[in-house]
């Protein structure tokens, strides 16, 4: 039997893991973003939800005994009580950060104006700390970034210089509020939490002297537990900061938008500087004068207006959910036992990244840590690294991002809102990182190398479900799609281990098993590759593709087909939405590409067909005052909003029961949405359908053969034309040349004009079959591989007009193709 966790016992993982099986195949590995819940815990709430009557505490006693009952369980459960400290209830950590950062007294008095205290922050930390710097400003204190390294080295007890006259006399001096992160978010390294005292005492005074700062001042501690608490135990009868901040969704996965500010009671005289107050904040306040006294019991003071008291009762339920699912095994603790169970998990990942190497004996991952997963006092659930390829340069992170998404895995990439610690591991420096922001890099983008260095990396983190199950998984993905070495399993010592069972490619595969993914089968022949000549030939329009239901299958057309405003007539003119108003694609559901459209001009109709169902007709042109109109949010396209036309219950019903998801509709887009190109230029900006991001893309079957005869792995056997329809092109050529198409700046098909507008960024679904909706790793990999990290493939075009100044807008199969790379030269 496969080894499950070196701390549960495989019958109670899969107790646990039979929590989740809404994730079917998916392997959730971003704990770290956002705990999953369990299914038992919604269940629960919702019986609860049903059964009971809570109403606003601010009316209801019963509801707010409830509420004092949570904070109690909150409390207990960081190992404290309501005599050391208070739960003040926020929307999530970010929150709670900022009312300390607004109510804390930096002067010695509660009246002094001058400067004097400090804000003192980890580089290292989530943006959320890095933001308390403007707050700071404005109170026109001093502020003060310290390093990673310096941090540790103030608190080494080996070499921690205190203070030798005391603490009193810099009494009145002010306050200094120090903020940093019990565990990193970006590779779960653990910061010393043991050090308050000697914080306290002023071990980091001779730091900020240097920064030619006051030192004369008490120190505070603001701890921001958010990653720590989801997978470690924070005793607060021992460690004791005076504030700290959590959020909850990071410990239980709901509910989202709450969080707690834990405030030691005698460090509370200090936040008194929380101008607002909201409902339920006061004892009195007039209306007509400025008079107001706000409440004496702390959390009193700092909720302000109703609490979300549904939220906040769902707690109980999560504390249960905990209590029920986890043995206590390690010290008789739940947290204890999940954070020796993540752990072990991530160092066995983290082990098997460095024995990670090319055919040519180079390294393939290069780790971000601050460990060697020799503590776990020191390291949590967390692993961080990039990819190598052979030849030693980087593999950005969105083309990772791409293949994992294509192998169920999801994972989170970029710099994970912690740009100090990024930085630091990137060995990148302040003009560096701004030479990045010039050149188009923005947080959260997709931009992951930049003149061939990172600009982020790739995260693991486990929650308690997990299992070495995902490790294999995520092990599998990097070997298959990167480093082509043969995975080998490694021996776990909890239980008995069983290999998983060797299968070996052939060559004479059947058609189908060609496009299925095997998480279990890899390669280990050699690799090579075939240079193509270069040869010249005349160019021709070999094919004209309408897909007509944006990404469904492709309507193509055997004569001529008339080109509108947006593109080609009826080209990406419906979609399909779900439920909540997003649509729909092939990366959410590859049945898609099954579905057929047909444009029949002659009847005025497109009629969509599906293996299996009777075919159904929809009009091309709905009297629209007869159709519901709908805004919707087309997530993933572009997040415009497009006005379109409900088509009706009974195409809605067809397409559910072909795509077997329930209350999917079908929308038109509506003939005046104006929907328009986004570009960086100031060049004319063309009218879209609802297409990505142009009107027109070009595909050159000579390009298509050149890549794959590139591919080099023999399961996938699909010819030209399968591999062409991959890529999902309105015009495909037919030339002796490859590649050239990527340097045209226009090009002119019969006496049509066009613009090109940029090659076109690929995704996992060129690795979607469109035949059959089966998914492959190719030919993603492999353009990754010949483009150096640079997924493109195909240009954009917008239509510039006819050349002859006519009105004719057909534009003919075979018609001739004439590139232009500058305005004298239109050759080839």
């Amino acid at each position: 039997m496969t080894t499950l966790s070196n701390i549960f016992e495989n019958d109670q993982m899969q107790i646990i893991t039979s929590e989740f099986t809404r994730l079917g195949e998916r392997c959730y590995l971003d704990n770290a973003g956002a705990t999953l819940y369990p299914q038992c815990l919604l269940k629960n709430i919702n019986e609860d939800l049903l059964n009971n009557v809570y109403i606003n505490p601010h009316s209801d006693k019963y509801t707010q005994d409830c509420i004092e009952q949570i904070r109690y369980h909150i409390l207990s459960h960081f190992n404290t009580d309501s005599s050391t400290y208070s739960v003040v209830f926020t929307s999530g950590t970010t929150q709670s950060l900022k009312l300390v950062g607004e109510s804390f007294q930096f002067a010695p008095d509660e009246n002094e104006v001058l400067n004097c205290g400090s804000l003192v922050y980890l580089r290292d930390n989530h943006t959320s700390v890095v933001g308390l710097r403007e707050i700071a400003a404005e109170k026109n204190v001093d502020i003060i970034h310290i390093s990673h390294e310096d941090f540790l080295k103030a608190l080494d007890p080996t070499k921690v210089s205190l203070p030798t006259n005391g603490r009193e006399k810099y009494k009145n001096e002010g306050n200094t509020l120090l903020v940093y992160p019990a565990q990193s978010n970006f590779n779960g390294y653990k910061y010393p939490i043991n050090c308050m005292d000697i914080i306290k005492k002023g071990c980091l005074n001779q730091y900020i002297k240097k920064q030619l700062c006051k030192i004369n001042c008490s120190w505070y501690v603001l701890l921001d537990a958010a990653c720590y608490v989801s997978t470690s135990k924070l005793d607060l009868s021992v460690v004791q900061p005076d504030f700290v901040c959590l959020s909850f969704y990071k410990v239980f996965g709901y509910p989202t938008g709450l969080g707690a500010l834990l405030i030691k009671n005698s460090s509370a005289n200090v936040l008194n500087q929380k101008k607002y107050f909201g409902g339920g904040t006061v004892d009195i306040v007039l209306s007509s004068e400025d008079f107001h006294v706000k409440r004496k019991i702390l959390h009193e003071r700092f909720e302000d207006g109703t609490l979300p008291f549904l939220s906040i009762i769902a707690l109980k339920h999560c504390f249960d959910a905990l209590t029920k699912l986890i043995p206590k095994i390690i010290n008789n603790d739940i947290m204890d036992t999940i954070s020796h169970h993540t752990y072990s998990l991530a160092k066995d990942l983290y082990h098997q990244l460095g024995k990670l190497h090319h055919e040519n004996g180079n390294k393939a991952v290069i780790t971000y840590m601050d460990t060697d997963f020799t503590d776990i006092s020191k390291q949590g659930a967390i692993v961080t690294f990039n990819l190598l390829r052979e030849d030693g340069t980087y593999i950005g992170y969105s083309e990772f991002q791409h293949m994992a998404d294509l192998f169920n895995i999801s994972i989170r990439t970029g710099c994970f809102c912690n740009s100090g610690s990024c930085q630091r591991h990137l060995n990148a420096s302040n003009k560096e990182m701004k030479d990045m922001y010039n050149a188009g890099h923005k947080c959260g983008d997709d931009v992951d190398l930049i003149d061939g260095k990172p600009t982020g990396a790739i995260r693991v983190s486990f929650g308690y479900y997990n299992t070495f199950n995902d490790v294999d998984k995520l092990i599998v993905m990097i070997c298959r799609c990167f480093v082509r070495t043969k995975y080998n399993k490694p021996k776990r010592t909890m239980n008995d281990f069983i290999k998983l069972k060797s299968l070996k490619y052939a060559k004479n595969i059947s058609s189908e098993e060609n496009h299925k993914i095997n998480e279990e089968e890899f390669f280990e022949e050699k690799y090579s590759t075939i240079q193509q000549p270069l040869i010249k030939s005349d160019i021709v329009l070999s094919q004209i593709s309408l897909f007509p239901i944006k990404s469904c299958g492709a309507f193509k057309i055997n004569t001529s087909w008339k080109i509108g405003s947006k593109g080609f007539e009826y080209d990406r003119e419906w979609m399909i939405i779900k439920d909540n108003g997003v649509c729909l694609t092939q990366k959410q559901n590859t049945r898609m590409c099954m579905i057929r459209p047909k444009i029949d001009l002659k009847r005025k109709v497109m009629i969509l067909y599906f293996k299996g169902l009777a075919p159904i007709s929809v009009p091309l042109n709905p009297l629209e005052n007869k159709h519901k109109e709908v805004t919707i949010c087309q997530s993933k396209v572009c997040t415009d909003l497009v006005k379109g036309y409900d088509c009706g219950d009974e195409v809605a019903n067809w397409i559910s029961n072909a795509l077997e998801i329930s209350f999917l509709r079908l929308v038109k887009q509506a003939s005046h949405d104006g929907r328009v190109q986004k570009t960086n230029t100031d060049e004319d900006k063309k009218l879209l359908s609802l297409s990505n991001q142009a009107q027109f893309l070009l595909i050159n079957k000579a390009t298509v053969r050149w890549l794959n005869d590139k591919i080099q792995e023999p399961l996938f056997m699909e010819d030209i034309e399968q591999l062409t329809d991959r890529f999902r092109g309105n015009l495909i050529i037919n030339m002796d040349e490859e590649l050239v198409e990527r340097d045209w700046q226009r090009v002119i098909i019969g006496k049509h004009e066009f613009r090109v507008d940029g090659q076109c960024p690929r995704c996992q679904m060129v690795c979607i079959d469109q035949q059959t909706g089966e998914k492959t790793v190719e030919p993603l990999r492999t353009i990754s591989e010949q483009f150096a990290g640079k997924m493109r493939f195909g240009i954009y075009l917008s239509y510039m007009g006819p050349i002859d100044g006519s009105r004719e807008h057909m534009l003919k199969i075979n018609a001739p193709v004439k590139p232009i790379i500058n305005d004298e030269d239109i050759s080839r």
